[in-house]
């Protein structure tokens, strides 16, 4: 099925990225308008000549199917040229692409190792998937819980609210002390907040009934203090 770029999608990615230069500034001016013509007449020669924000972009163009038949197996192959060239949001998209199987073999080793770049440098939903492998494990990938909750930590850190829910569970099926049921609360009542989406499937309310009194008191005293600092620092950082 057809995935269009919305105009929207665009300017997210390119605001949250440092990465992309002056070169492709007249192509993502017409993808924003939705000229994916016009955007593939920039790209073209710039890819060509090894520019990796030009390589990231074809790739996003044939991802969605914008401009040219949408072919995700072509997608990965510009994503790949890019991330090669340490190129971070190309990266991130090639570890998902390998995480789903998506254009390519799923492959949990060759998802952390191109996630695990991004993620180190403090990108939210490398953090997540690198929670999500490391706790479903498999693929030549172990499972490990614990190192599932860090990289889940670091996401939720940054207001990203699927983390906050795997984050949520996790402790709370664990409960390897008080500290954990206390964070398990903390955490679903954060993405419940923050995402309606969260808020419908969040187990806030059954965590909720095993804190004691003075328990979800502390809860709400760190829920204060996450807002508090996200109204400061949006990402937490």
């Amino acid at each position: 099925m057809k995935k269009a770029i919305l105009p929207a999608v665009i300017c997210f990615i390119l605001l949250s990225s440092p990465c992309f230069s002056q070169s492709t500034d007249d192509a993502v001016k017409a993808m924003k308008k939705g000229d994916f013509k016009t955007a593939l007449q920039e790209l073209r020669p710039l890819s060509e000549r090894n520019d990796p924000n030009a390589q990231f972009l074809m790739g996003m163009l044939y991802d969605a199917g914008n401009g040219v038949p949408q072919d995700q197996a072509i997608a990965a192959a510009w994503y790949r040229k890019a991330a090669q060239q340490d190129h971070p949001i190309a990266q991130l998209f090639l570890g998902t692409f390998y995480y789903s199987g998506t254009g390519v073999k799923r492959d949990f080793k060759e998802a952390v190792r191109w996630l695990q770049s991004p993620a180190d440098k403090g990108n939210d939903q490398a953090q997540f998937y690198l929670g999500v492998i490391y706790e479903a494990g498999g693929d030549g990938i172990d499972k490990d819980s614990s190192t599932a909750i860090e990289w889940f930590r670091k996401a939720a850190a940054q207001r990203n609210t699927r983390a906050m829910g795997m984050l949520a569970t996790l402790l709370f099926s664990r409960q390897r002390d008080e500290g954990d049921l206390i964070d398990a609360y903390v955490w679903s009542h954060l993405a419940a907040d923050f995402d309606q989406i969260q808020a419908g499937t969040s187990a806030r309310m059954v965590i909720a009934e095993y804190c004691s009194d003075a328990q979800r008191k502390a809860a709400e005293k760190l829920i204060t203090g996450w807002k508090k600092k996200w109204e400061s620092d949006p990402k937490g950082q």
